[in-house]
Formats: C-alpha cells, sequence, structure tokens
C-alpha cells in the first residue's frame, strides 16, 4: 500500500494534468455539436476498421474451408460409377467378370473472371499447366455444365463458355435416353436449343436433360437442364428449348474433368476413319 501512495506522489501532477484534460475534452466536445459528430465518426471508423479486420479473417477461413470442400467433393465425384469405364473380360461360356477402371478424375477450380452477355462468352480459370490442365477438357459445377477448356497458360486457362454460338454438347433426354445436340442461341444466358430428337419420341416439359457420354469430353449423366418449351412436333425432329440447371450468373465453384482414355480413344477414332 506504501508503494502505491509513493508512486501516486511521484506522479501527482502528471495524474492531475490527465484528470483536468479528460474534463476539458467531455466539456468541449459536450458543448460542441460538430466536433461531438466529428468524434463519434473518427470512433465509428476505429470500430469499423476493427470490425472489417475481423470479417476479412472471418472470409478467409470461409474461403480455405471451401476449398477443403471442394477438393473432398472432388475425391467423391471420381468415385462416383459414371467416372469408371467397365470392362468385361470372359473368362468361360458361362460366367463373365466385370472389372471397372478410373476413366475420369475432377480437378477443383475457381472462376476469376468472364462474361455472360456477348455471343461468345468465356470463363476466367485459376489453374493451369502446372495443375495438369489441358485444352479440350471439360467443365462442370455441382449444378450443371460450363464449357471446354481453349487455352492454357501456367497458372490460368480459359474456357469457351456453354454460352457461345460454336458451343455443341452431346445430351440426352433422361427419361427415354435419346441424344441430340445442345446448342446457344445467343440469346438468354438461362436457356439453349436441344434438336436431333425424333418427333416420335415421347416428350414432355420438365424432362430432364443430362450428358449423353457420346464424347471423351463430358462424362454421362451430367445434369444440363430440363425441357420448357416443345415445338416442330409436325417435322420429322423437334425443337427443344432447354432450361439451364446452373445458373451462370452466380458460378464460382467449378471442376474441371480429365478423361484418362481421351488419347486412346481419339486414337482408335481415327484410325477407323470417325475423326
Amino acid at each position: 500500500m506504501k508503494a502505491i501512495f509513493q508512486l501516486l506522489k511521484r506522479n501527482f501532477y502528471v495524474l492531475l494534468f490527465l484528470v483536468l484534460e479528460a474534463v476539458a475534452l467531455t466539456l468541449y466536445f459536450h458543448y460542441h455539436q460538430q466536433q461531438q459528430s466529428r468524434l463519434y465518426g473518427f470512433c465509428t471508423g476505429l470500430k469499423g476498421a476493427f470490425l472489417s479486420s475481423g470479417e476479412y479473417r472471418t472470409r478467409a477461413e470461409l474461403r480455405l474451408e471451401n476449398q477443403r470442400l471442394q477438393r473432398e467433393n472432388a475425391r467423391l465425384r471420381a468415385g462416383l460409377e459414371t467416372s469408371y469405364l467397365q470392362t468385361v473380360h470372359f473368362q468361360d461360356s458361362t460366367t463373365t467378370d466385370s472389372l471397372y477402371r478410373q476413366m475420369y478424375v475432377f480437378l477443383p477450380a475457381r472462376i476469376i473472371d468472364g462474361h455472360i452477355n456477348h455471343a461468345d462468352n468465356y470463363f476466367l480459370l485459376d489453374v493451369g499447366r502446372e495443375e495438369g490442365i489441358e485444352p479440350g477438357m471439360a467443365v462442370i459445377s455441382p449444378n450443371g455444365i460450363i464449357g471446354i477448356v481453349d487455352k492454357v497458360s501456367q497458372h490460368f486457362s480459359s474456357v469457351i463458355s456453354v454460352l457461345h454460338r460454336q458451343s455443341m454438347v452431346s445430351v440426352r433426354l433422361a427419361a427415354t435416353g435419346y441424344s441430340g445436340s445442345l446448342t446457344w442461341q445467343g440469346v438468354r444466358c438461362d436457356e439453349a436449343l436441344l434438336s436431333d430428337i425424333p418427333s416420335h419420341v415421347p416428350v414432355r416439359v420438365g424432362d430432364k436433360v443430362v450428358t449423353s457420354g457420346l464424347s471423351v469430353v463430358y462424362p454421362g449423366g451430367i445434369p444440363v437442364g430440363f425441357v420448357s418449351e416443345i415445338s416442330g412436333k409436325e417435322d420429322d425432329f423437334y425443337s427443344l428449348k432447354v432450361q439451364f440447371s446452373e445458373d451462370y450468373r452466380r458460378i464460382d465453384q467449378v471442376y474441371v474433368v480429365k478423361n484418362l482414355y481421351k488419347e486412346d480413344i481419339n486414337a482408335c477414332k481415327q484410325a477407323s476413319g470417325k475423326i
């Protein structure tokens, strides 16, 4: 206790000055509205800076968590049945042995730039050659198809969006299995045109449309959208409008699809004169 009194005695004039200064500032800001407003704004700014720093940390933590979940989803997608190639080896005249080989792997990526309002739209991904990305790979999202990788640099890659006049995707009606070609008409970013479906095939509004798996790009069964309008019944083929299942105005996290057998399939097609 004696030491405390000695400390106060030594610093009496300093403490007195601080008390008088606090009283003076209180009276000054109390009777001067403009200065009081400035002080409030200054304090609010400090509080905002403090909270924003915490919010920044929270966003960074959420981004890391999203990246972790995306990698986990990519691993789970690679384990789906549609990501495997079934090979059948005949053992004798009565039994067969079915083996499954990994055909597709999924590489997580994020869209960092792009547009959807032009006639020919592109997206830019934050992965490139260093992450194993190559031209011709498909890009999908959890809700649908995105496009095909066009050009690749060391750390980035550009994607020809499905919202591109040269885009053509082989799709099928999930209910009947009939395949056709999906093209974008360059008008609305939420719909495309499905052609080459014979008019004798039963089609209803709301029928689900998925990738056909008939190309080396997209795996089969990836959601594309649903039939929103039917026309051309009097012709040999329908003209079907398809509502995309993905909202291209909001996409962020995507997956680049690598077909492990792409070179083998293309070599076989080339040898048989199919390409």
